[in-house]
């Protein structure tokens, strides 16, 4: 089974963030989601789809770099 990878989102996005100088709220303005929906995925909670795909949109990198195979 496979399963996304927030975590490594997560990740992608702060250095994206470090690298434009932004803080976590410009971040969230800029990629079209709230600054809840930054903090839940900082969290480890769940994400919508639209959410998630404006995220890995703006980084400009395949959904596929996201998704793991689920061990155990």
């Amino acid at each position: 089974m496979r399963r996304f990878d927030g975590k490594a989102l997560y990740e992608a996005l702060e250095r994206a963030r470090l690298d434009r100088g932004l803080t976590w709220q410009q971040l969230a303005r800029a990629v079209g989601v709230s600054a809840t929906t930054m903090t839940r995925l900082r969290d480890g909670g769940r994400l919508e789809v639209d959410g998630m795909l404006a995220m890995v949109g703006w980084l400009g990198l395949p959904v596929e770099q996201f998704v793991r195979d689920r061990t155990g």
